[in-house]
C-alpha cells in the first residue's frame, strides 16, 4: 500500500511539473501582448507606493502593484505564469484530498490541472491584463473555501480572507463575487450555530471578514469613480437606443431625454450589430447629461436592475448581443499567436453551454449516487458554482463593451465548479472501491471529506 501511495505521489508531482512547464513555456513563447488597458496599468504602476492614485486610482490596485514590483511587461508575463502554476497546483492538491488516497487523488488533481491548461485559462498569461492573476486567484479562492469547509481553522480562515482581498483588488466586478460568498458564509454560520457553536463562530468571523473585504474594495472603487465610464457604456448600448428605457431613466432624474431620443433616431445600426448611441463628454449641448452620468447614473442604474430582475437574466441572451468592442464573443481575439500551443483538452474541459449543462447534470447525479452531496466540501462547491453564475451576470451587466473578456472569470468559475463536482462524485462511487475501502476510507490530505462538519460554504 505504501508503495502504491508513493508511486501515486511521484505521478502527481510529475504531472504538475509538466503542467507548470507548459504554462511557463506557453506564456514566454512570444513577446508580451499589450492592450489599451495595459497602458493604463503601466501608467498607474509608475505612481508612488504610498499614493492614493495607486490604491484608489483609475484601475484596481493589484495588477499595477505587481507590475510595479516586477518592473517590466516581460517579467510580468513570467510572474503570471509562475503564479498560475503554483495556484492551480494548490487547488489540484486540495481537491485531491477530497477523495480516497491513491490513484483517485491523482485523477482528481489532474482534472483540475487539465482544466487549468485549457486555452481560455492559459491564454491570458501572455497579456498584461488582469485576467491571468484573476484566474489564478480564483483557483486559490476555491482552495481556501474548500479547506475551510473541511476544517475551519484560524490559519485557513485568514488565508482565505487574504486571497479574497487580493481577488477583489484585481477587478471591480469581483467585489460582488466576494460579497455573494460573504452572504453564503453568513447563512452557513447561522444554520450551524445551534449544533456546532465553535465552528459556527469561526465561519461567522469569516463572513464578517469578507464583508470587510467588500467594504475596503468598494472604498477604492467609489473614491476613484472609475466605474463611471462603465456605466456610460451601458447607457450608450442598452438604454439610449430604446425610447421606453430612456423614459424610465428620465422619470428617475436623467436630463435631456428628448435630445437623447433624437440622437438615437439618427444613429444607424451597423450590419450584424446593435445601435450604439454615444454622447461626447466634450459636447456642451449634453453638459447636464454628462454631469448626471458622473454623479447619479450608477445609482439609478442599480435601481433599474433591482426593479427589473428579468432584464438582468434576459438581456445577456439577446442577439445580436447588446455590446460593442467585444470581439463578437470570440475569445481567440485575445490570443492571436497562441493557437499552435493550444491544449488538446480545451474542447473537452471548456465545452459549449449545451455540453456544460450535460456535465452539470451528470455531476449532480454522481454526487447523489456516491453520497458526496452530504459532505460540506461538495455543498461548498455547489455554492461556488452558483456564485459563478452571479459573477457572469454582474460582469456582463456592469459594462457595455469588452463583455467577452470581462465575463471570462465567471465562465471559468462555473466550469471549474462543475468539473470538480463531477470528479469528486465519480471518484467516490462505491463501485470503484476495492477491499472495502470506500469514500469513508479517504485519508487526510486537506482533511477527510467525510468529517460530517456542517460548515461547508
Amino acid at each position: 500500500m505504501q508503495h502504491s501511495v508513493s508511486l501515486a505521489s511521484i505521478v502527481a508531482v510529475s504531472g504538475w511539473s509538466v503542467f507548470a512547464a507548459y504554462v511557463v513555456v506557453q506564456a514566454r513563447a512570444g513577446p508580451p501582448l499589450l492592450w489599451t488597458d495595459s497602458t493604463a496599468y503601466r501608467s498607474v504602476a509608475t505612481r508612488p507606493l504610498a499614493s492614493r492614485a495607486l490604491w484608489a486610482g483609475p484601475r484596481p490596485p493589484l495588477v499595477p502593484l505587481v507590475l510595479k514590483l516586477v518592473g517590466s511587461p516581460g517579467a510580468m508575463v513570467t510572474t503570471q505564469a509562475v503564479a498560475a502554476a503554483l495556484a492551480w497546483g494548490a487547488l489540484a492538491w486540495t481537491v485531491g484530498g477530497l477523495v480516497p488516497r491513491g490513484w483517485r487523488r491523482v485523477v482528481a488533481g489532474f482534472v483540475v490541472l487539465g482544466f487549468a491548461a485549457t486555452l481560455p485559462v492559459t491564454m491570458w498569461n501572455r497579456s498584461v491584463l488582469s485576467e491571468s492573476l484573476s484566474l489564478s486567484l480564483l483557483a486559490l479562492v476555491f482552495a481556501g473555501c474548500i479547506a475551510v469547509s473541511v476544517r475551519p481553522t484560524w490559519p485557513r480562515i485568514a488565508a482565505t480572507v487574504a486571497v479574497c482581498l487580493a481577488f477583489a483588488a484585481t477587478r471591480d466586478a469581483q467585489v460582488w463575487t466576494v460579497g455573494m460568498l460573504a452572504v453564503a458564509t453568513g447563512a452557513v454560520a447561522v444554520v450551524a450555530r445551534a449544533t456546532h457553536r465553535g465552528a459556527a463562530l469561526r465561519v461567522g468571523v469569516l463572513a464578517v471578514a469578507l464583508v470587510g473585504v467588500v467594504a475596503i474594495s468598494e472604498w477604492g472603487t467609489l473614491a476613484s469613480q472609475r466605474t463611471t465610464a462603465d456605466t456610460a457604456d451601458v447607457l450608450f448600448v442598452r438604454v439610449f437606443p430604446f425610447p421606453g428605457r430612456v423614459a424610465w431613466f428620465a422619470d428617475h432624474g436623467m436630463p435631456e431625454a428628448d435630445r437623447v431620443d433624437r440622437l438615437a433616431g439618427g444613429t444607424p445600426v451597423p450590419p450584424g450589430g446593435v445601435k450604439v448611441v454615444g454622447v461626447s463628454r466634450h459636447d456642451p449641448a449634453f453638459a447636464p447629461l454628462t454631469r448626471w452620468i458622473d454623479t447619479e447614473a450608477a445609482s439609478t442604474y442599480v435601481l433599474w436592475l433591482a426593479t427589473h430582475p428579468w432584464y438582468v437574466v434576459s438581456e445577456p441572451l439577446q442577439r445580436p448581443e447588446r455590446a460593442f468592442n467585444f470581439a463578437q464573443g470570440d475569445l481567440a481575439f485575445y490570443a492571436p499567436t497562441i493557437d499552435p500551443m493550444r491544449s488538446p483538452l480545451t474542447s473537452l474541459l471548456w465545452p459549449d453551454v449545451a455540453g456544460l449543462m450535460v456535465t452539470a447534470v451528470l455531476a449532480l447525479a454522481l454526487g447523489w449516487v456516491s453520497g458526496a452531496w452530504r459532505t460540506p466540501p461538495w455543498r461548498t462547491l455547489v455554492v461556488l458554482t452558483l456564485v459563478g453564475v452571479g459573477a457572469m451576470l454582474v460582469a456582463w451587466n456592469g459594462d457595455g463593451q469588452e463583455v467577452t473578456r470581462h465575463t471570462v472569470e465567471g465562465f471559468a468559475q462555473v466550469r471549474l465548479g462543475v468539473w470538480i463536482l463531477f470528479a469528486i462524485g465519480l471518484l467516490r462511487v462505491p463501485l470503484l472501491d476495492r477491499a472495502g475501502t470506500g469514500p469513508s476510507g479517504a485519508g487526510a490530505g486537506v482533511g477527510s471529506s467525510g468529517t460530517g462538519d456542517p460548515t461547508g460554504a
